[in-house]
Parts: C-alpha cells; sequence; structure tokens
C-alpha cells in the first residue's frame, strides 16, 4: 500500500515552549513534514512566501506582527498562493471578527490536544473546514 504524500507545515508562535511541544507533536505524525518553524508574524510572512507549504498554522496574537496582520498580508501579496493558512488562539470566540477578517482558511483553539492540531492540519491540506470541527466555541 503507498502511503500519501507528506504535507508541509510552518508553524508561526512566539510561546516557546508551545512552539517546541507542537514542532515535535507535527514532526512525529506520519503525515505532516515541518519545514519552517517562526517566532513571529514577519518570520512566519518570509517563511510562507519562501516554501510555500501545503499549511501555515500561526497564532494569531504574537510579537510584531500578529498572525491575522500576516494571513492578511499574504493575501494580499501572494492572492493565488496554495498555501493554507490555520490561526490558531487560546481566545477563538473573542476573535472571530478578527480572524474572518484575515482571510484564514480555519481556525483551531490552543486548548486542543496536538493530536487533534494535527488532524486539523490534514484536514485543511485535503480542503476541509478546519473551524467548524474544532473550534471550542462557534467562530462565526
Amino acid at each position: 500500500m503507498e502511503l500519501p504524500d507528506r504535507i508541509t507545515v510552518v508553524l508561526a508562535d512566539d510561546q516557546r515552549a508551545y512552539r517546541e511541544g507542537l514542532a515535535r507533536a507535527i514532526t512525529r505524525h506520519c503525515r505532516l513534514e515541518l519545514v519552517a518553524v517562526a517566532m513571529n508574524g514577519d518570520e512566519a510572512l518570509e517563511a510562507i512566501e519562501s516554501v510555500e507549504p501545503d499549511v501555515a498554522l500561526v497564532d494569531v496574537r504574537m510579537a510584531g506582527m500578529a498572525g491575522t496582520e500576516m494571513c492578511a498580508e499574504l493575501r494580499r501579496r501572494r492572492p493565488g498562493i496554495h498555501t493554507r493558512v490555520i490561526l490558531m488562539s487560546a481566545h477563538g470566540g473573542e476573535l472571530s471578527d478578527e480572524i474572518d477578517g484575515a482571510g484564514a482558511d480555519g481556525f483551531v483553539a490552543k486548548d486542543r490536544s496536538r493530536r487533534e492540531i494535527c488532524e486539523a492540519l490534514v484536514q485543511a491540506a485535503q480542503r476541509y473546514p478546519v473551524a467548524a470541527q474544532l473550534a471550542p466555541v462557534d467562530a462565526h
């Protein structure tokens, strides 16, 4: 049986411990390949434009350029890019308008398990909606 293609991922989060734990989970997942890690929105934008991953998992609130700003800037600069941007936050319901306005392809709550977050990345790469399945509150 042939394994499906690997799904390339860029991860961006300014919280070191959370970023490193999630990076380990992504690296260990059988379908995901972590191709870049960023500590802020500026680094994330540069990595996404350079690598053009299948999926980018980006924290909404980061020092410097926020994830929502990064997503909006990516959409402005590269409207045809195939990368699916999934925003993540511990404050989903409070940010629903911001997330929608940024042009993100989905949302995942940080309080979900690493396994659930990895599966959300697979779903995003397969073009399935992500917010309805993993956000603890209705993102719309």
